[in-house]
Parts: structure tokens; C-alpha cells; sequence
């Protein structure tokens, strides 16, 4: 990656039916003709011990999302007194029907109808009813905590896979290459960043050390390269549901 120019060629988002999982879209980009510097300490770890995260501040936002044979991950962005708000990518949600569930980090599982999408920038809106949830299923449940600062080159996010199993949630720990960058395959400004991560992952929340929602994990590469929807574009969905 310590090249003038790089060239990467982006493959479409991939839905793997042998699996049953929502992939995530392999993609490439053109870099601006600096060169990136990664630090060459930089590491990977499925669990974080960190004391800068708490998974536990963070887990009680995180649902998994099952659509017909395919899964993917998602984020409670608003929980209201009728309704809890989930957001997550629209290529998650394309094969949504009536059979289609959330299952939230303790274990509930409710049904809910897609209120908004964007798919120019893959976002997709769930409402679930909260009538239809028992009070101890809603109890452990938050909404995401938005973040309030600009997010800068170096600065380390985590991320949440819930979707392989809700009981035994894993933490990757990587690092924001670029706060916004325009990619190509996206049409516009995306967080850029580098970090492990597992099939079933798109749509799951983005957070900085502090456990703030900082953007929601949209694709990435084999060179564990990703690319999160911005927070900011997130944010726009408020004005979908209202």
C-alpha cells in the first residue's frame, strides 16, 4: 500500500447462497497519490481486552438480521416507547419479507417492516414494534450513542460481530485510514479504514474507542481493508422516518 498509485479493482457486493450469510462486498478503489502510512505495529485481535472499549457499552445496540436464507447486522439508532428504530445497510435488508426476523444481543426476537431505504447510499430502515416484545425482552436494549467529535487519521475503531452468534459477540480493533474518502464504487465519501472482519458483518455499527457510533460497516477487502457509511450520511436517515 506504500505505492504512488494504487489501483484496486472493486468486485460487486457478494451474497453467498452456499453459506447463508450476507458477505461483504469485496471492493477497490483509486487512492490519491500520496502514499498511506500504516504503522508497522499494527494488529488484529478478534477479542479486545483493551480498557479503551467496554463491548458491554456498546452490545445492548447490536442486532443480527435474518432475511430469507442470508444474514447481516445492524444497529438500534432510536428506541422509541412504540417502536424500536434499527438501521443497517440496504443490501441487507433486499431480500426482507414477513418471515423475515431481528434477533437483539439478549436473545429476543421480533418481526418489523423496512420504513426507508436508500440504496445510492445502502441504507436501510427498520421499524419493529416494541407492542409485540414482553418487557424483559426489551430490558439490556440502547440506542447507539452518537459520536460528537471529528474523527482523524490513526484513530482506532471497533466493531461488533454479532451476527455469527448472538451468545459468544466478537470485538475487532482496527484503524481509520481516512475519515472520509470518495470511493468510486460507492459514488460518494466513505470512512476508510483497516480491520478484520467475518461475513455477516455489513450494517454493523462503527464506534471509536469510547464506544460512540462513529459510521456502519458497508464492505470490504481481502486486504482487510473497509468501508463504513459516514455518520453523518446515517444521520440524514432521522429525516427518512420523520
Amino acid at each position: 500500500m506504500k505505492t504512488e498509485r494504487m489501483k484496486r479493482i472493486f468486485q460487486a457486493i457478494i451474497l453467498s447462497s452456499v453459506t447463508g450469510a450476507l458477505l461483504l462486498s469485496a471492493f477497490c478503489w483509486r487512492t490519491k497519490e500520496q502514499p498511506i502510512n500504516k504503522p508497522d505495529h499494527m494488529q488484529f485481535d478478534e477479542e479486545i481486552q483493551e480498557d479503551a472499549f467496554e463491548l458491554s457499552e456498546v452490545l445492548g445496540s447490536c442486532v443480527r438480521i435474518q432475511a430469507e436464507g442470508h444474514h447481516g447486522s445492524g444497529s438500534i439508532y432510536q428506541l422509541l416507547e412504540d417502536e424500536i428504530i434499527i438501521v443497517t445497510n440496504w443490501h441487507v435488508l433486499q431480500y426482507w419479507n414477513e418471515d423475515s426476523y431481528v434477533t437483539f444481543s439478549n436473545g429476543a426476537v421480533g418481526g418489523g417492516k423496512v420504513i426507508a431505504a436508500s440504496e445510492q447510499a445502502d441504507i436501510g430502515i427498520l421499524s419493529i414494534r416494541t407492542a409485540f416484545l414482553m418487557a424483559e425482552e426489551l430490558e439490556g436494549l440502547y440506542a447507539v450513542n452518537e459520536s460528537e467529535r471529528t474523527l482523524t487519521r490513526g484513530d482506532t475503531l471497533y466493531m461488533v460481530d454479532i451476527a455469527s452468534d448472538v451468545w459468544q459477540p466478537k470485538v475487532f480493533e482496527g484503524q481509520v485510514l481516512d475519515p472520509l474518502r470518495y470511493l468510486d464504487e460507492f459514488g460518494m465519501e466513505m470512512l476508510y479504514g483497516e480491520s478484520l472482519f467475518k461475513p455477516g458483518m455489513s450494517g454493523c455499527g462503527v464506534f471509536d474507542g469510547e464506544g460512540n457510533y462513529v459510521g456502519m460497516l458497508t464492505a470490504g477487502t481481502d486486504q482487510n481493508e473497509i468501508a463504513a457509511v459516514p455518520l453523518d450520511i446515517v444521520r440524514l436517515c432521522k429525516t427518512w422516518i420523520w
